[in-house]
């Protein structure tokens, strides 16, 4: 069956330069490098890893709100990196994002009911009416009331924002979402409700997500598959329950075992994990992980590992494991 969407080796180089416009250029900043990935209809891919790495990057290379440097984009069947500026704007209704941010995300200048409205406009796809109808309805689908679409955004709560946010996203019916960490900024409490908001309408509109975040407890609660980035590069993917039962990168292992238990069991042994990240301008060879990993061995400072796949359908990129 042929994926919703299938990224292919996509890359994002950003370069830094010395002076404020026309400076020469002194490197360039390896945000993401050759990362694949499919996401099927109505699945939810979780992509995971520390702050910097690059999962922002990639969410919004997907929808070419960042150009990518190299790689390829499909969308059912559709290259993104090769249609005119008007196709792609007709075909990015079908494919929405919800920011982190749910206080910067909204213009206060707008009503509740003029930001969610405004993409149906953009999009001429309803008359006034009937586009005042349809907000009416998201909202009330959304967890919140029409008559919330008169007022402001600063009269709202953060998870009341976000699920503002949401009802935008949802406005033109897409069938995939970019999630970027879109609970982070909320308190646990509310972030469970936003969740559970997200899993409900994903089960009645039959969404597919990309669900961008650095907590590996929210992401194995609504994830199907995660995939774990590591200084621009994708390190393992694997169905959720096979990767928190047996992890099988280093670094994956280290995120699992920095998740704190309600209940910690005695004698855990904790995956051991120290230093810094390398700096995205200056990456060091081989593989990417080996300056802080405890199994290091003499290739890993010298060989990039290939992605392979010790068992069906659980991908890691690491020379512990048989090269092709």
């Amino acid at each position: 069956m042929t994926p919703l969407l299938r990224v292919e080796r996509l890359t994002k180089h950003f370069p830094v330069r010395h002076g404020a416009l026309f400076g020469r250029s002194r490197g360039v900043v390896h945000a993401v490098d050759d990362v694949s990935f499919e996401v099927a209809a109505g699945e939810t891919l979780g992509l995971v890893g520390e702050s910097g790495c690059g999962k922002s990057t990639v969410g919004r290379m997907l929808l070419r709100l960042i150009p990518p440097t190299s790689g390829a984009i499909e969308f059912e069947g559709a290259d993104l990196l090769k249609l005119p500026a008007d196709q792609m704007r007709a075909r990015r209704q079908h494919m929405q994002i919800i920011f982190q941010d749910p206080y910067g995300a909204l213009n206060p200048r707008m009503t509740v009911e003029d930001i969610v409205k405004e993409p149906i406009e953009i999009a001429g796809a309803l008359d006034a009416s009937a586009a005042r109808r349809r907000v009416a309805e998201l909202l009330d689908r959304v967890g919140l009331a029409a008559e919330h679409g008169r007022r402001y955004p600063h009269e709202f709560s953060g998870g009341q924002r976000q699920r503002i946010g949401i009802a935008r996203a949802l406005a033109l019916n897409p069938r995939f979402i970019v999630c970027d960490e879109p609970v982070s900024a909320l308190d646990v409490s509310i972030q469970a409700q936003i969740v559970n908001l997200l899993q409900d309408l994903q089960d009645e509109l039959g969404l597919a997500y990309l669900f961008i975040a650095h907590d590996l407890g929210v992401v194995k609660h609504i994830s199907d598959r995660v995939a774990v980035m590591y200084l621009g590069e994708i390190v393992e993917v694997a169905e959720k329950r096979a990767l928190y039962a047996e992890p099988l990168h280093p670094y994956t292992q280290a995120l699992i075992a920095a998740v704190p238990e309600a209940k910690p069991r005695k004698g855990r042994r904790k995956a051991a994990i120290t230093g810094e990240i390398p700096s995205a301008l200056n990456p060091p060879p081989g593989c990417r992980f080996h300056t802080r990993c405890p199994h290091v061995m003499a290739v890993c400072r010298e060989t990039a590992p290939a992605m392979t796949e010790p068992k069906p359908g659980h991908r890691v990129a690491c020379h512990l494991y048989p090269q092709p």
